[in-house]
């Protein structure tokens, strides 16, 4: 090893994990309750320290098993963004966080050992996760509006009014039933299938799919 290269302390690399689902009409994310210094009874992200031989998308699958007890190939994920900026964002040691975002559909929802928070209602957080978990809410609006990114939370088939109420959850606001339908059938790969589905008191609702060439990123 270089004798300069030494000379350098090195800071911690980190991969942390913000999970949304929806639960109960709400959108909520899935946290671990730190039984320890620092931050002892606070609620964290699911994360991992990363090994010297790991890769950093293996490092993300890891955590999801060993921290959210979760099944790493039923959740999407993106990567989000590293966070560092905070020198002091870790006491016990310089770390950099690289953060992925991903969903848990409802058809494929496991329990595991996270517990399940509103988006709008976060415990107290530990780290600078409050911030992280703010910062993905932001992307995931985004992610609505000009990507596939709604359907992630819906089983294989769905209503269009399901489909509505993604949005108004992720976006936090009421959207108007004729707009959104006139611009929602547009979309590539949506399709109409023969069956329906009893909505409340109201007439059965046609079910859609989504027929979609994205694929997790890891």
């Amino acid at each position: 090893m270089d004798e300069e290269f030494k000379r350098y302390t090195l800071p911690a690399t980190a991969v942390d994990l913000v999970l949304f689902s929806l639960q109960a009409d709400d959108i909520k994310v899935g946290l671990i309750r730190r039984s320890e210094d620092p931050y002892k009874g606070s609620y964290v992200l699911p994360g991992r320290f990363v090994r010297y031989e790991e890769k950093i998308e293996d490092t993300a699958r890891i955590a999801l098993e060993e921290k959210g007890k979760l099944d790493a190939k039923s959740v999407k994920l993106e990567q989000l963004y590293t966070f560092g900026q905070d020198l002091h964002r870790d006491t016990r040691v310089r770390t950099i966080s690289i953060v992925y975002y991903g969903v848990l559909p409802t058809d494929k929802f496991q329990e595991g050992t996270l517990e399940w928070f509103s988006l709008y209602e976060l415990p107290k957080m530990g780290f600078d996760h409050k911030a992280i978990v703010l910062y993905a809410h932001e992307r995931l609006k985004n992610k609505v509006l000009w990507d596939e990114f709604a359907f992630s939370f819906l089983p294989k088939e769905f209503t269009l009014s399901e489909l509505q109420r993604i949005y108004e959850l992720v976006l936090d606001k009421e959207l108007d039933k004729r707009n959104f339908r006139k611009k929602i059938v547009e979309i590539k790969g949506l399709k109409k299938t023969a069956k329906s589905k009893v909505e409340g008191v109201h007439r059965p609702a046609a079910l859609y799919i989504y027929s979609s060439s994205r694929k997790s990123l890891i």
